[in-house]
C-alpha cells in the first residue's frame, strides 16, 4: 500500500454509501465538536451521485470544511472503503465512524487522548441508539473467553474512564495509522456487512504488542438510516449466516492450536443465541418453540463454511 507522508494530527474517515442526509449530519456534528480533526475523508462508491452531491454541498455551505476530501472505491463491501481512506489519510491517528452516526461535542478529544500512551494502538468509543433501550450486558463485554466466546455489546458499556479489552466496535474507533496499515484487512471477511472484521483487526493489533482500549466517554449516537437492499437487517437468516461464518473463521485464524478444537466443541455443542449450538438450540426450543429453525440452519451451515474458509486460507 502506497502511503502519503505522515504528519502529526488526526484524520477522520467516513465510509458511506447512498446516505446523503445521514452523511451531512455526521460531518456537521464533527465540525461543531470541541476538538477538530486535521482532515476528514469521505469514502464513497463510484456511481453514488448522492454522495458526490453531498460532498460538494458540504464544501460550499457556510460551515464549509476546507479540509474535507473524498476518495472512491469500485468494489462493494465494508473493507475496501477502509483501505481507500487509509491510503488517502496523511495523519498519524485515524478515527473511523459510520456515516449514520452523529458525534458528541467532546467525542474526538476523548477518543484520541488515550494515544498519549505509546502502547495503545486502538481505541473504541461508546455507541448509543437514540430511542432504544440499552442492551442487557452479560459476561465481560469486549473480551474473548479462553474457549473463543466473544462477549458482545462492548460499545454499550458506561464508565468514567478507559478499559482494556480484546476488541471494540468498528463504527466508532481510532487507530495509529502505521499500525492499521500493517495489519491484514482480510478480504474473506468482506462478505455481506463484514460482520466481526473488527475483532480480527484488534486481535492482530494485540499480537503486535499493542493495547486495545474502550473509552466510554467518546460517545456517538447511531441513527436509523436507509440500507442497501442486499444489507437489509430484516433478513435474519442471511445476517445469522454472515455472523457465524465470519465468527468461526476469525476464531480459527486467531486461536492457538490447542484452543481451536475447544472452540469448535463449544460452538457446535453449546453455542449462543444467533450462533446456536445444540445446547442453545434446546434452550431456545423450550422457550420459544421452533420459531428460529431457519436461523438455526443458517448458523450451522455458516459454521461449516467458516471452517472450510479457514482450511483453504
Amino acid at each position: 500500500m502506497s502511503l502519503p507522508e505522515i504528519k502529526k494530527g488526526v484524520t477522520v474517515i467516513i465510509p458511506t454509501y447512498r446516505r446523503h442526509e445521514a452523511l451531512t449530519a455526521c460531518v456537521r456534528s464533527i465540525l461543531i465538536g470541541k476538538s477538530q480533526p486535521d482532515e476528514i475523508i469521505v469514502v464513497g462508491r463510484r456511481g453514488d451521485g448522492e454522495t458526490e452531491q453531498s460532498v460538494s454541498h458540504l464544501l460550499e455551505s457556510p460551515m464549509g470544511c476546507t479540509h474535507l476530501r473524498s476518495a472512491w472505491v469500485t468494489i462493494p463491501g465494508h473493507i475496501p472503503p477502509i483501505e481507500a481512506g487509509l491510503s488517502a489519510a496523511s495523519r498519524e491517528i485515524v478515527a473511523i465512524v459510520d456515516d449514520d452516526v452523529t458525534v458528541r461535542a467532546d467525542w474526538l478529544g476523548q477518543l484520541i487522548s488515550n494515544f498519549s500512551d505509546p502502547s495503545v494502538g486502538v481505541v473504541g468509543g461508546r455507541v448509543i441508539v437514540p430511542g432504544m433501550p440499552l442492551p442487557k450486558l452479560k459476561g465481560q463485554p469486549g473480551q474473548i473467553a479462553w474457549y473463543g466466546k466473544a462477549w458482545g455489546n462492548v460499545a454499550s458499556m458506561d464508565g468514567s474512564g478507559p478499559v482494556r479489552v480484546d476488541s471494540v466496535m468498528e463504527c466508532n474507533w481510532a487507530w495509529r495509522r502505521d499500525l492499521l496499515s500493517s495489519v491484514f484487512l482480510d478480504p474473506v471477511l468482506n462478505f455481506d456487512d463484514a460482520s466481526m472484521y473488527g475483532v480480527d483487526l484488534c486481535l492482530q493489533a494485540k499480537r503486535k504488542g499493542y493495547q486495545v482500549i474502550y473509552e466510554p466517554r467518546a460517545v456517538v449516537d447511531h441513527h436509523i438510516a436507509p440500507r442497501a437492499p442486499e444489507l437489509d437487517r430484516a433478513d435474519r437468516p442471511r445476517r445469522v449466516f454472515s455472523y457465524c461464518r465470519n465468527y468461526t473463521y476469525i476464531m480459527l485464524k486467531n486461536l492457538s492450536a490447542w484452543r481451536r478444537p475447544i472452540f469448535l466443541g463449544w460452538t457446535f455443542l453449546v453455542g449462543e443465541r444467533q450462533a446456536w449450538g445444540v445446547a442453545a438450540l434446546l434452550v431456545d426450543t423450550l422457550t420459544h418453540g421452533l420459531r428460529v429453525r431457519r436461523n438455526v440452519v443458517s448458523a450451522f451451515r455458516a459454521k461449516v463454511e467458516g471452517i472450510r474458509l479457514w482450511l483453504h486460507s
